[in-house]
């Protein structure tokens, strides 16, 4: 079987597993809200060590002369920063020891200085790595440079430079004659490129020293309070606001302290918006399904990440996935036609008023959201529905109606594959109609969403329903305190049964009990409903055609 072929069915395989992670993170490239966060284990393969050999190398080397502490049980239970700051303390006292009769400033540089060299002297191979020869061997390096050169930027954990050198093998035609990308470890002056801007959080130590003053190296315990608490703690703001502002992959991360305690503030001030986290197993047979669920729970649930659980080849095919320069949109389509994956997932929010709907519909602005209306409300729409004159009615129905078709014709348009959040679906009209009279507005809205029906026509798009329910007393208290005294907890409760009956029993809706739930609660439980849960849409045009002539009520 050929390369091609044998991606292709992997490429399927990835769909069947991942189908709206691959969705999610292929809208957010087309629409260049995604960002890569990247970790050790993208260098691992051009041969940087990982931090416990890097460690255990420096402690080795004569000039630090720490094995006699390394093989300590007390060194061994430390963590990695700490274990470097005990080893950069005992370097730094045998070298002001030999070098006492330079001035403290003097001892001080050139301490730092000496410590630099060594760090770099293991963190790359000898001798150095033909990075021409080695890029082709790596699992999924290829995949993620045009990512990585399109995104504005890109964070780095990493010191060493093998990713920018393997920007500078691969250069686009436009950044010929230049270096094609931008390293920065200071994130808040502007920068000189609007994209390929790598962003080394923790330093940058690249295999020629002169090639780049080392401004900052957090490799120890002092570097690291610094980095997170002290001096430089308005860094982790700018990381926050990086992850409230774009969609992240994370590949290569192991979810070390600090990442985690700034994924949680971010899931704790942005509740709606998550990442995306491979996972690396070295194969299929790595972890059982209660580890992959439970490694999922938590992380989705504490650090507003879904997990994928890749292997290096699937990293690489993931990567190829949500970029349509390496998959087209007509290969992605015979892709999941092949695999039976559908590309696009409409989900309509609905509820009475004062439920957080909307509000919770706004935190979710990472999806593509259609709001309640697309253009300036009327006035007219603040008058309660019972209260209305006929002329007001009609004038009301037109305009609602008319901002429902165009949100359908929006989702039956979107050639894309795409996540989209709709605010109320267009049956909920019905609701708010007196009950005699609802097989005449069902008949109204089925001749604009539904037209020439029988005849090859065209009705509402398929999507899964969530109905919002609360404490009538509790909705009315919220909307009176915006001026509406007519919405009592009496009519509230009457809309929120006429909500149940005409949505509860129909397949593809599920309900969300609002009770005792803050707005990022109940964020997150509308996000587990768009991200995890299968994928059962209604048949909003079935339902809408059976009020036809049904008298009041659904046949």
């Amino acid at each position: 079987m050929s390369r091609e072929k044998e991606d292709d069915k992997a490429f399927c395989d990835l769909l069947r597993q991942y189908p709206r992670a691959i969705v999610h993170l292929r809208s957010q490239v087309r629409k260049q809200r995604f960002g890569t966060i990247l970790g050790a284990g993208i260098s691992i393969d051009f041969g940087a060590p990982q931090w416990g050999k890097l460690i255990n190398d420096i402690a080795s080397d004569p000039d630090v002369d720490g094995n006699d502490v390394a093989n300590g049980a007390a060194f061994k239970g430390m963590a990695a920063p700490y274990q470097t700051e005990i080893l950069y303390q005992k370097f730094r006292a045998a070298f002001s020891g030999k070098h006492a009769d330079l001035s403290p400033a003097e001892q001080q540089n050139t301490a730092t200085a000496a410590w630099l060299k060594i760090c770099q002297k293991y963190l790359y191979k000898t001798p150095p790595i033909d990075i021409a020869a080695e890029l082709p061997k790596h699992p999924y390096m290829e995949a993620l440079i045009p990512l990585v050169q399109n995104s504005a930027l890109t964070i780095n954990f990493n010191f060493d430079d093998y990713l920018e050198r393997a920007l500078a093998e691969r250069k686009r035609e436009k950044d010929k004659g230049n270096r094609g990308f931008e390293v920065v470890t200071d994130p808040w002056p502007q920068f000189r490129r609007q994209d390929c801007v790598i962003y080394h959080l923790h330093g940058y130590v690249p295999a020629g020293l002169m090639e780049k003053t080392v401004d900052r190296f957090v490799f120890s315990e002092a570097s690291y309070s610094k980095q997170y608490v002290g001096a430089r703690g308005h860094d982790s703001s700018f990381l926050l606001a990086h992850f409230a502002r774009k969609t992240c992959l994370l590949v290569g991360c192991s979810l070390e302290a600090e990442l985690r305690n700034v994924l949680m503030r971010g899931a704790e001030t942005n509740p709606g918006n998550f990442h995306y986290y491979c996972h690396w197993i070295p194969n299929k047979e790595t972890l059982s399904d209660v580890e992959r669920h439970l490694i999922s729970e938590t992380n989705f649930k504490v650090y507003n990440l879904i997990t994928l659980f890749l292997t290096s080849s699937e990293i690489r095919l993931l990567l190829k996935l949500i970029n349509e320069s390496e998959v087209p949109d007509g290969k992605l389509k015979d892709l999941a036609k092949r695999s039976a994956t559908p590309l696009k997932y409409t989900f309509y929010m609905t509820g009475s008023i004062g439920v957080g709907k909307s509000t919770t519909t706004s935190h979710l602005r990472n999806l593509n959201v259609l709001d309640e209306w697309l253009e300036p409300r009327p006035e007219v729409l603040s008058i309660p529905w019972d209260k209305l004159t006929d002329d007001q009615r009609s004038f009301t129905d037109d305009w609602i109606a008319g901002q429902f078709e165009q949100k359908n014709d929006t989702l039956r348009h979107e050639e894309n594959a795409v996540i989209s959040v709709v605010d109320r679906p267009p049956l909920d009209p019905l609701v708010f109609t007196p009950k005699s009279e609802r097989p005449s507005k069902a008949k109204f809205l089925a001749d604009r969403l539904c037209p020439d029906d029988g005849h090859g026509g065209y009705g509402v798009e398929e999507g899964v329903v969530i109905l919002l329910l609360g404490d009538p007393k509790e909705l009315s208290a919220r909307v009176r305190a915006t001026g509406r005294e007519e919405y009592t907890a009496k009519k509230l409760e009457e809309m929120q049964i006429d909500m149940k009956e005409l949505y509860e029993s129909m397949p593809g809706t599920i309900t969300i009990d609002t009770q005792f739930m803050g707005i990022a609660e109940l964020t997150k439980r509308v996000a587990e409903v768009i991200h995890r849960h299968e994928y059962v849409p209604a048949d909003l045009t079935t339902k809408l055609k059976s009020y036809i002539g049904a008298g009041g009520g659904a046949v």
